[in-house]
């Protein structure tokens, strides 16, 4: 068994580039897709670069290298997902993709067996099968659970931008601006918000904060909670607070003791501006 599987080895790495052309070939009936013709000839090159790692992968699964099958399955899906993260892959297409690949390197691992029959046993061959099909189910198994993480994180990425860019502080005249808070303020949007907003005023200069709550809504008391602490911070960075728009509900929820000290408060933004002289002529 073991000359043979060395044999086996050495056709699938000799015929590694014949492998991968007859898996592009199977490719034709994707569209719009990384896979697809049209994706361009450096799109096709990467593929071929990493249909040749689908190859190593298989090959030393065969070969029943299991360090060097470790390390090819922890290659794979890392390059692969990370790539595939990249380009808004479908994961269905991947996995499509691979068991087309499985599908070419059997037809191959027929082709050596059909050649050698006379010294080939059912038992191999079925050790065989088991083998390729051990690596695809690690693989595929490895992939879909770290493509779904590397998802994840992105999208949490981008939530927390979106979570920032609409929660602005806006200058209107040296040394004061304007926090409009809008929207629904789930704990974390608070979190990002406290870490955001006193760095957001040291750098744009902003000594007096109006803060307008009367277009935001609550989740839990906890973010509520967490925007005391941020106007606590503010006041230990010297900049004065003033909070407009706080609806009934919301005072009524409120550790009033602990804010009212520090913060002065008004009916709605137009008073709090007009009140420090910031109203039009």
């Amino acid at each position: 068994m073991p000359g043979l599987n060395e044999a086996l080895y050495e056709y699938i790495m000799d015929n590694a580039p014949n492998i991968t052309d007859q898996w592009i070939n199977l490719l034709g009936d994707y569209k719009d897709s990384i896979y697809a013709e049209d994706a361009g000839e450096k799109m096709r090159a990467k593929l071929r670069k990493q249909h040749r790692m689908t190859i190593d992968l298989v090959a030393s699964a065969i070969l029943e290298d299991e360090e060097q099958y470790k390390w090819n399955v922890k290659t794979w899906v890392e390059r692969v997902a990370n790539s595939r993260v990249e380009t808004n892959t479908p994961i269905h297409e991947v996995l499509q993709a691979v068991g087309k690949s499985g599908a070419v390197i059997w037809e191959f691992i027929e082709v050596f067996t059909e050649e050698r029959k006379q010294t080939i046993s059912p038992v191999e061959v079925i050790h065989w099968s088991k083998n390729l099909h051990r690596a695809l189910d690690e693989v595929i198994n490895k992939f879909t659970r770290f493509y779904y993480e590397l998802i994840d994180r992105k999208i949490k990425s981008q939530r927390e931008v979106i979570n920032k860019t609409s929660s602005p502080v806006i200058p209107i005249m040296n040394g004061i601006g304007v926090f409009p808070l809008v929207g629904e303020i789930s704990e974390r949007r608070a979190e990002l918000i406290t870490a955001d907003i006193p760095q957001t005023c040291k750098d744009k200069g902003v000594e007096t904060l109006f803060i307008d709550m009367s277009g935001a809504s609550f989740t839990a008391a906890s973010a509520r909670e967490k925007l005391i602490q941020m106007v606590q911070v503010l006041r230990m960075l010297g900049i004065v607070c003033a909070v407009s728009g706080v609806r009934p509900d919301m005072a009524l929820d409120s550790d009033g003791e602990r804010i009212i000290s520090v913060v002065i408060f008004y009916n709605s933004l137009q008073q709090a501006l007009a009140q420090n002289g910031l109203t039009q002529n």
